[in-house]
C-alpha cells in the first residue's frame, strides 16, 4: 500500500469527516492514520491576519474607551 495524502478542513462541529479512496485490492488491511497540522494553516497564523488574531484582546485591560459612532449623513430617498 503506498501513502497517501489527503487535505480536509475540520468542521465548526471539531469533527473531520474523511472519505479515504483506499481501492478493493487493498480490502480487508489494517491501516494506520496520521494527522497533522497543515503548513498552510502555519503560514496563515504568521501572517498578518493572524498575528492580528493573537493580539485580539490584549489591550482589555488598559481601561481604553471606544469613541462614540460618528453622526451618519441624511439618507436620500429618490
Amino acid at each position: 500500500m503506498r501513502p497517501i495524502q489527503l487535505e480536509s478542513q475540520v468542521g465548526p462541529d471539531g469533527v473531520l469527516q474523511l472519505a479515504v479512496p483506499i481501492g478493493t485490492s487493498e480490502a480487508n488491511r489494517r491501516v494506520m492514520i496520521t494527522i497533522e497540522q497543515s503548513s498552510r494553516d502555519f503560514e496563515q497564523q504568521t501572517s498578518a491576519a493572524g498575528q492580528h488574531a493573537s493580539l485580539y484582546g490584549s489591550c482589555v485591560g488598559l481601561g481604553l474607551e471606544e469613541p462614540p459612532d460618528l453622526p451618519l449623513p441624511p439618507l436620500r430617498v429618490e
